[in-house]
């Protein structure tokens, strides 16, 4: 289970979110979006990676549909 507000990264997705705050994000709003949408993602994936990219500067809708799977997952379990 992943601790509240704690994410682990490696480096190229680090460096590529640098890079995004820096010359893509419009507002703070922007960086908080990614925040939230590392700490939700991190409760599924032990070390998030660049192929998690597009799904953390997304709107989310990717990582609701994450925790539906996960949900319908245990329901069939």
């Amino acid at each position: 289970m992943n601790p509240k507000d704690t994410i682990k990264l490696d480096v190229p997705l680090f460096i590529r979110l640098l890079e995004y705050a820096r010359e893509d994000a419009k507002d703070d709003m922007d960086l908080h979006r990614v925040a939230e949408n590392a700490i939700d993602l991190s409760r599924f994936a032990e070390t998030l990676g660049m192929i998690d990219y597009d799904t953390l500067i997304g709107d989310g809708e990717a990582i609701e549909e994450i925790k539906r799977m996960q949900r319908l997952a245990g329901i069939l379990k």
